[in-house]
């Protein structure tokens, strides 16, 4: 089958036609994937970011999220059919091998939910890591009409969602923007735009002298956020990235699908509680300008890749 893969770590993914289908085995449903998308995960795989802490099998085949047509059913399989339209996210595993940019993706139960009638194949194929990551944060933070939020990251997929959700909750949201972001973050729900790569820090002071209630960091990766001290005493932290510390009220979120979390994501659309736009959209055999394009550009939302 049609798969998109990388045999050597920091070398560019390949489009390759001689990749294996996948067997459905107990527990695991086969999906023909129509869409997908680009997730920063894929760059950190392609580029060896895990390989001294998960076991990789390589040619590793990229992309998470998925978005098609049951194919198979394996045995003990009751919440979905052969013909049900769903979407869902492909975990990592161990070894980190299988991956959705391919025509066929062989995945367990509990990665996938049906597809609601009103929602496209494409806003489906890039919805699961990035809205499941964003409805676990933000129910970490507990918010409440009339809190004050910062977050981090707004013009990402996690972010942009994250965005939606804490507005949904009555909070009022702060996010760091690029002038020409404005109208995008605005759009989203943001209520305060703060001078992104100016003195943020010093903007949320000047307005919240007594500090934000709560924080969320999609952006900085695996050490402490700069943006701790701007959250009043008994505040929450919580961030996808483990930039959260440790703590009372800071939470780092571990991310795993979930039918549960899945479902409440398909509400979400469904009845437009969210949108996710997207930036791009790349057909399966131009996986690596997306992957590119992702890493190397300022992008709003997310960016999808078509695949079949």
């Amino acid at each position: 089958m049609r798969a998109v893969t990388v045999s050597e770590f920091g070398a560019p993914p390949t489009v390759r036609d001689d990749v294996p289908e996948p067997v459905v085995g107990p527990g695991q449903v086969l999906v023909r994937v129509r869409a997908s998308s680009v997730n920063w995960f894929d760059a950190d795989i392609a580029h060896g970011v895990f390989a001294a802490t998960v076991p990789h099998h390589l040619p590793v085949t990229l992309g998470r999220d998925f978005a098609g047509t049951v194919e198979a059913v394996g045995a003990g399989v009751r919440t979905v059919e052969v013909g049900d339209w769903v979407f869902g996210e492909v975990p990592a595993g161990e070894p980190v091998h299988r991956g959705a940019w391919a025509e066929l993706v062989a995945t367990g139960e509990h990665t996938l939910v049906r597809r609601p009638a009103a929602l496209d194949a494409g806003t489906a194929g890039v919805a699961a890591l990035a809205a499941t990551t964003a409805v676990m944060t933000v129910d970490a933070l507990d918010l409440a009409s009339g809190d004050t939020v910062l977050v981090v990251g707004a013009t990402g997929g996690v972010g942009g969602i994250a965005v939606q959700l804490a507005r949904a909750a009555g909070a009022t949201v702060l996010a760091p923007g690029l002038p020409e972001d404005e109208e995008y973050l605005r759009g989203l729900g943001v209520h305060e735009i703060l001078p992104r790569g100016g003195d943020v820090i010093g903007a949320v002071r000047e307005h919240h002298p007594e500090g934000v209630d709560a924080l969320l960091d999609a952006v900085t990766a695996y050490e402490i956020t700069p943006f701790a001290d701007l959250v009043r005493s008994g505040g929450r932290i919580a961030s996808p990235t483990e930039a959260a510390g440790y703590g009372p009220g800071r939470t780092n979120v571990s991310h795993g699908p979930c039918t549960e979390i899945l479902a409440r994501v398909a509400r979400h659309l469904a009845d437009g509680t969210i949108t996710i736009p997207v930036h791009d959209t790349y057909d399966l055999a131009d996986a690596a300008k997306a992957l590119k394009a992702l890493t190397a550009h300022h992008t709003r939302g997310k960016i999808a890749v078509r695949v079949t």
